[in-house]
This record gives structure tokens, sequence and C-alpha cells, in this order.
């Protein structure tokens, strides 16, 4: 098995032109982060993470969308890391993070790869889909969010739930 190298990884990325029409690359993002479901300890660190965000509208109608790529240095710590994830979340249901409550869900996705799970996270009127897919030693990460609602005292709440991306 060859490891990709970061440019690899990146190019393997979805591209703008691969997306329907009205999105845009949103380049307001430099960092994914560490941080995971309910601070969930990761047996392993990925060597190599690579993620792309795009945006579509603004303001009240906004949605997001992100991909993102995690190669472990081998298949075995890959999977051990996805079984940690998919561990905290059977009992990681609810926590708060940067002042907001988020809310986890299991969700149904289509089996890809070596395994997948779906998690749905609710949040000040913001609902994010996100999946992930194992496939051999990297991690892949596909989700979308928009606005769903009203925060208290009648603004609207554009809450971008990066933790997907985080979470691994």
């Amino acid at each position: 098995m060859t490891l990709l190298t970061k440019p690899q990884l990146t190019s393997a990325l979805l591209s703008l032109s691969q997306m329907p029409a009205g999105w845009s690359t949103d380049s307001t993002r430099t960092s994914s982060g560490d941080k995971t479901f309910c601070n969930y300890r990761q047996p392993h660190k990925a060597q190599v993470q690579v993620f792309r965000t795009f945006q579509k509208g603004g303001g009240l109608t906004a949605t997001v969308a992100s991909v993102g790529l995690r190669q472990y240095a081998s298949a075995s710590d890959a999977a051990e890391s996805f079984a940690a994830m998919e561990k905290a979340l059977e009992s990681c249901h609810k926590e708060t993070y940067q002042g907001s409550v988020l809310k986890y869900s299991p969700m149904s996705v289509d089996k890809l790869g070596d395994s997948s799970l779906g998690v749905r996270i609710d949040s000040d009127g913001t609902t994010a889909l996100q999946q992930f897919t194992l496939d051999g030693p990297t991690l892949i990460n596909v989700g979308t969010g928009g606005l769903a609602g009203w925060r208290a005292g009648g603004r609207r709440s554009r809450h971008s739930h990066q933790t997907s991306a985080r979470s691994s």
C-alpha cells in the first residue's frame, strides 16, 4: 500500500468545477482543527489531512459543503481511529462547543469503502449532515449544512459545523 503525499491528496478532493452551478470555494477556512465529537481521544493522528469547503447563497439562505481526507500511517491505524469515533458517537449525543449546544444523531448512509457512518448535527437552528467513510488508510468526510431556524433574540445563526471536518 502506497501512501499519498499532501499534493496528491489535495488533487483527489472534489474541485469547484465538479460542483453544480451556484457554488463557490470558501477560502475563509484555513484549518480543519483537532476537535472531536465530545472530545474523545483519537488513538492515532492522521499523517496527512486536507479539506475543501464550498458555499452557496448567502445571508439567510447560505449552504456550506465540505470534503476532507485524512490519511493515516496504515489501514489498521485508520480503522482503529474510525472505530474510536464510532464508539464515541454511541454515547455522545450532545455537547457544548464554542458556546453552542451541538446535538448528534445517527444518520443512515450508503455503505461505502470498508466502513461508513452518518451523523446529523443540529445546533442553533442549523443542521449539518456528515458522512464518514473508511477506505484503507484514508478517512473520507463529506458534509453539508445550512440554516434552518431562528435563535433567541430573533437573529439567525450561521454556525459553520466544521466539527465534522475536525472529528474523526
